[in-house]
Formats: C-alpha cells, sequence, structure tokens
C-alpha cells in the first residue's frame, strides 16, 4: 500500500508540474504536505475547432462565379431601420388595404424599369384593371434577370401567377442588397394599385441574402409569405408574428443544402410563421442546386397565401 501511495504521489507531482507551478513537499507525521506556488499555464489549450463557411452550391447551370462567400448570420443589415412593431394593433401598410398607386404602364411583358438607381425587369399582366392586384418581387440567381423574367413569363399561367404583378431584380448585380429590393417594393406600390394583403417575395440562390435582408429586417411586414429558393445563407426573421400583427407564410427549397435550409425554417417556425408541410421543401429537386422541380414548387407555394 505504501508504495502505491508514494506512487501516487509522483503522479500528483507530475501533474502540477505540468502545469507550470512550483511544488514543495514538507514530511508531516506518516504523511506529506505538498505545496504549489505560481500561476503558470493552466494545462495546455486544445486547438480551436474548425470552422466552415457553407458554401454556395455549384450547378452547370448555376455555378455562382464571381460571388462573396455566402455566411451564416443573424445580425440585421446596416441602412434604414426596420419595419416597427405595429402600434395600437394597427399593420404596416394596413390589412384589408392596397395602395392606390396610379400612372403605371400596362401590360408590360418584362420592360426594364428604374427607380432611383435600382434597374428591374417589369411583369404587368394584361388583365390589370387597377383593382388591387397580388405582386410579388423576386431576386434571380446567377441566370440573371432577365433569364429569370422569361422563365417566369413561360410558367405563369400553369403556376397560379398569371394575374400577379412581378418585378425581378437581378440577384447577382443586387447581391446581399435588400435596399434595393425596398426601393423596388415602394416604386411599384406607388405606380399600382397592390394588394396590401397580396404581396410576396421570392430569392433564388444568389438572390438570397439580400431576400433575407428584405424580408426578415427591412420591411417583414409588406409580405404574406416569403420563399427562400436554392438557399446558400442563413438568416431569421429579425420580429415574430406577434410584433409584425399577422404570421406571415414561410417555406424554404434547399437544393442540397439541407442544413441552412432546416436552420431558416426553425428561425421561422420559432418567430410564428405559418409553414407548410413538409418544411423545408423535400419533394422532387430537392437535393439538387438548380432543379426545375423545386423552383416550380416555390413558384406554386405563393397564390392563395395572405397575410388575414
Amino acid at each position: 500500500m505504501k508504495s502505491i501511495s508514494y506512487l501516487l504521489v509522483l503522479c500528483l507531482i507530475a501533474g502540477m508540474t505540468g502545469c507550470g507551478g512550483n511544488v514543495q513537499i514538507t514530511p508531516s507525521g506518516n504523511g506529506v504536505i505538498i505545496r504549489v506556488s505560481g500561476t503558470g499555464q493552466q494545462g495546455a489549450t486544445p486547438p480551436a475547432a474548425p470552422t466552415s463557411t457553407p458554401q454556395s452550391p455549384t450547378n452547370p447551370t448555376d455555378p455562382g462565379p464571381n460571388l462573396p462567400p455566402p455566411t451564416a448570420t443573424t445580425q440585421p443589415p446596416s441602412g434604414p431601420s426596420p419595419t416597427p412593431p405595429p402600434q395600437n394593433g394597427t399593420v404596416t401598410p394596413p390589412l384589408g388595404a392596397s395602395s392606390g398607386g396610379t400612372g403605371g404602364q400596362s401590360p408590360l411583358s418584362g420592360t426594364t424599369q428604374q427607380a432611383g438607381n435600382v434597374s428591374y425587369n417589369l411583369i404587368v399582366p394584361s388583365s390589370y384593371s387597377r383593382t388591387p392586384t397580388p405582386f410579388m418581387i423576386v431576386y434571380s440567381g446567377v441566370e440573371g434577370a432577365g433569364q429569370m423574367t422569361s422563365n417566369l413569363k413561360q410558367i405563369a399561367q400553369a403556376m397560379g401567377i398569371g394575374a400577379f404583378i412581378i418585378a425581378v431584380l437581378d440577384g447577382k448585380t443586387y447581391y446581399g442588397d435588400g435596399q434595393a429590393g425596398a426601393t423596388v417594393l415602394d416604386d411599384v406600390r406607388a405606380k399600382y394599385n397592390v394588394d396590401n394583403d397580396r404581396t410576396y417575395l421570392l430569392s433564388e440562390s444568389a438572390g438570397t441574402k439580400a431576400g433575407e435582408q428584405l424580408g426578415f429586417h427591412l420591411r417583414p411586414s409588406y409580405f404574406a409569405a416569403f420563399c427562400v429558393n436554392d438557399v446558400n445563407n442563413a438568416d431569421a426573421p429579425a420580429q415574430t408574428a406577434a410584433q409584425l400583427g399577422f404570421a406571415p407564410w414561410g417555406q424554404v427549397g434547399p437544393g442540397g443544402q439541407t442544413a441552412i435550409a432546416q436552420s431558416i425554417v426553425d428561425g421561422m417556425r420559432t418567430a410564428g410563421y405559418r409553414l407548410p408541410s413538409p418544411a423545408p421543401y423535400n419533394g422532387p429537386g430537392a437535393n439538387q442546386h438548380g432543379n426545375p422541380q423545386q423552383f416550380y414548387e416555390a413558384i406554386r407555394f405563393f397564390p392563395g397565401k395572405t397575410r388575414q
């Protein structure tokens, strides 16, 4: 037993000296007193865990060249203040009303418009009659605003959005720029009679981050529904449904980025958003960036959704 005790003492001393302190041993009766002094390093510091930034998914049709690396963030963007919480039960813009805009040309088939220093393509259906009309803002992927506009024109009737006014921003040109979308939102509302309860937001691939800034931080109370498709950036709503005065609809198309998509959905759910089942989308094309079937389902998500 005594040899075992000495062995334990030696092990203890070795551990203490390994911490960088000074050890003094003093006999005491049948044992010893061990004193440690000094403030040396408290053991070796383990190496920091490696971190990784989600990378933009690559695809022959949407490689994302020259884009800044996507980052995960839940911080509000700099710039104009986000929509304030409703006061005395009011919502901005008011529920059950419309923008009352006038003077906009119709019909338009993807004509380029200018709002300040922001360019966008505008589709106005021939059915527009100055009555409250659904409106969708779209941030394209790296295919560009022109190709996205062409795609939407081809599928609008089949997907149930043929009566929508649609504004398309180039997701690469306005990468991470939610304020560009806010500028377009104001411009279209001033020129056309936009239905306050049927205004929608779609951000696609390279447009993910800008859409999240607009829909989660700058103007969340304007949108009845927000779909983030082919995601490459995680973010979450800055305000809850209770703060907004209504529960927005939300959905995410992973495009192979399941963890990012789940993070966005979790943020929406925590904020009280209304979510379809399943969310994130997990049907055909969910595991492939740029898959047309997932894109079609993203468009089908919007018709019939309202803020009320």
